[in-house]
């Protein structure tokens, strides 16, 4: 099974802001990220990398807004 850990990048500062995550979709107003238990966040933001060698994924700035409920 191959889940991320997500990091934001604040002017060079890595910061983690989420593990074991395994689906991403993305929405209006940026990411919306899910673990594999089913945990959402919705950052206001763009993906700056992602290296699936190592299993993460790099966002822009950090401007996370509440997930929505969708199902």
């Amino acid at each position: 099974m191959c889940l991320a850990t997500v990091y934001v990048d604040n002017n060079g500062q890595k910061e983690e802001v989420m593990r074991d995550v395994a689906w991403i979709e993305p929405q209006s107003p940026g990411v919306l990220l899910i673990t594999f238990l089913g945990e959402r966040k919705l950052f206001q933001t763009r993906i700056r990398s992602i290296d699936l060698f190592n299993s993460s994924i790099v966002l822009e700035g950090r401007k996370e807004a509440e997930a929505k409920a969708s199902g």
